[in-house]
């Protein structure tokens, strides 16, 4: 089993940090806790992507200065391998450095296709443009067996979702995923999952095609519905894209 390699850095600038990013984004909240711990991480890498920055989590001064922090009274990067009086000072590296154990991708194999280009990516276009991809498309032949993300909870039943395909909705901790485009009748997981267990099977929609739409939201303790009439996305606020939560989880693949 791959060890877990997330490290965390504490302090009086996370919390200017998180409130920033809190600032900046409207599909993701954090507590403002001064922890930077996973969710802090993945925040920064959507920061730094929809910002033009490279995506690599560390916060450096040209991601204080996209926050809007020209002069930030702080070390120059925040990471976490060394740590003074409780703030981070530079390295390397921070973050995810292989893999978190507690997550695993949902196959044992990596699609042929990426989940960040071609259409497949969160924010794609949709409907003509009217709106955008709320998620990322995992391409595997109907019938694939789809295992849990992480240990969870069942919050909705299979329901109709798209094109003869259907949709579950799991909390894993402090997220939910919407599996969606999933094989009518194929659910097996049960009011409760373990990570790894195989809980469905990729659907065939109308078209032809078939794939995991797979969709997060960060608000694990809410109830409302995750589609809504409103936004770009037509979903609940909380959405958020799932490329740099798969990013991770390709390195601890389910065993068969």
């Amino acid at each position: 089993m791959v060890a877990t390699l997330w490290m965390y850095a504490k302090g009086n600038d996370v919390v200017k940090l998180q409130q920033l990013l809190n600032r900046h984004s409207s599909i993701l909240t954090l507590v403002e806790d001064g922890f930077f711990g996973q969710n802090t991480y993945l925040a920064v890498k959507i920061f730094q992507r929809n910002s033009g920055l490279d995506d690599d989590g560390i916060v450096g001064l040209k991601t204080w200065q996209k926050l809007g922090l020209q002069e930030p009274h702080t070390n120059d990067s925040l990471d976490s391998s060394k740590v003074t009086n409780g703030v981070a000072i530079e390295t390397p590296n921070f973050g995810v450095t292989e893999t978190d154990e507690e997550f695993c991708f949902p196959f044992p194999k990596l699609p042929g296709q990426s989940w960040t280009n071609g259409g497949r990516q969160f924010g794609a276009s949709r409907a003509g443009g009217t709106r955008k991809h709320a998620g990322c498309d995992l391409i595997f032949p109907s019938g694939t067996p789809i295992y849990a993300v992480a240990d969870g909870m069942l919050l909705q039943n299979p329901y109709p979702f798209y094109s003869g395909t259907y949709a579950v909705e799991i909390k894993h901790g402090n997220i939910i995923l919407r599996y969606g485009e999933i094989a009518p009748g194929s659910y097996t997981g049960g009011q409760t999952v373990k990570k790894g267990q195989v809980i469905a099977k990729v659907g065939l929609l109308h078209s032809g095609s078939s794939m995991l739409h797979l969709e997060i939201y960060t608000n694990g303790a809410s109830s409302a519905s995750l589609s809504t009439h409103a936004g770009d996305y037509r979903r609940r606020s909380d959405l958020t894209d799932p490329a740099p939560y798969l990013n991770v989880w390709k390195n601890n693949l389910p065993k068969l």
